[in-house]
């Protein structure tokens, strides 16, 4: 019965993180556009520009990882729904 309670609390918080990935996700990419359009525009300089795209980029790879974690953890239960006993 404990063990049960716990693999059902297990799947509902992969859900909210998997849920949370995404909102981050979303807004990861919506941030670059507007550093891009503010790159584009000369409200920011080359070098700052360069400095938050890296910061970006390793943001994003981070998130993308987290995104992959949880999907593989989503296709685990997927795949051995039938051991689950909830």
């Amino acid at each position: 019965m404990m063990l049960s309670l716990a693999n059902a609390l297990l799947l509902i918080l992969t859900l909210l993180w998997s849920v949370m990935g995404i909102i981050e996700f979303r807004i990861l990419m919506r941030s670059r556009k507007d550093i891009k359009a503010k790159f584009d525009n000369g409200r920011i300089n080359k070098d700052e520009y360069t400095n938050i795209s890296k910061r970006h980029k390793f943001n994003l790879a981070i998130n993308i990882s987290y995104l992959l974690i949880v999907t593989s953890q989503l296709g685990y239960v997927i795949n051995n729904w039938n051991e689950v006993n909830i």
